[in-house]
């Protein structure tokens, strides 16, 4: 079957392409609301831009033509976050985090999660093993759509002791025990499941 994209509507090319960019990793984001109270809000157009400067990437749509997502009104308001990489264990947490809340209440305090110290900013989610401090680098508006590239510098990162072992000077991160949840079409989502070791060629 052949899709011409110019010939469908938004909806219609989200569909396929949440449903083809398989897996997605998900930017498990916390943002602190204008009343001290902190949203979360999972995001799966995401991935790593950059190591030097260290940079990730995740596109923010809108609730609907008047009204930013939460995440996006207070990224730009506050310009820093953290940003989790959620496990398996956490699948329920983060499916729901997705539903919609007035904007000050707190997906935190629904889901039984807890915060522990981070950065003397902003806390972080007790329960996911990696957790990255970001600061709002810079923001590329798409013309005439409700997407925003925002660009996320990481300052800090926490991982779980659990996942770290090193060899010499290098820093070796265990993807099994980390078990990071991914994002599918609808209302699926993926484990780590196998994965292939290859030697990469010299």
């Amino acid at each position: 079957m052949h899709y011409p994209f110019d010939q469908l509507s938004g909806r219609e090319r989200y569909h396929l392409i949440t449903q083809t960019v398989i897996p997605r990793p998900i930017a498990w984001i916390m943002s602190k609301n204008d009343n001290g109270t902190f949203n979360l809000a999972p995001f799966s157009y995401f991935t790593s831009l950059s190591s030097d400067p260290a940079l990730l990437i995740v596109s923010i749509g809108n609730k609907n033509p008047e009204k930013m997502k939460d995440t996006k009104r207070n990224l730009l308001r506050e310009k820093e976050c953290v940003l989790h990489i959620a496990d398996g264990d956490l699948v329920k947490a983060v499916n729901d985090s997705a539903a919609t809340l007035a904007y000050g209440e707190s997906e935190v305090n629904q889901s039984g999660l807890q915060l522990t110290e981070f950065v003397d900013q902003l806390p972080r989610i007790k329960q996911a093993k990696v957790a990255y401090h970001c600061r709002l680098f810079d923001v590329h508006r798409f013309a005439d759509t409700a997407f925003e590239a925002m660009y996320l510098e990481i300052l800090n990162l926490y991982l779980d002791d659990d996942l770290i072992h090193t060899q010499g000077e290098r820093t070796y991160i265990d993807s099994k025990k980390l078990n990071p949840l991914a994002r599918l079409g609808g209302n699926d989502y993926a484990l780590l499941g196998d994965t292939i070791t290859i030697k990469r060629p010299d």
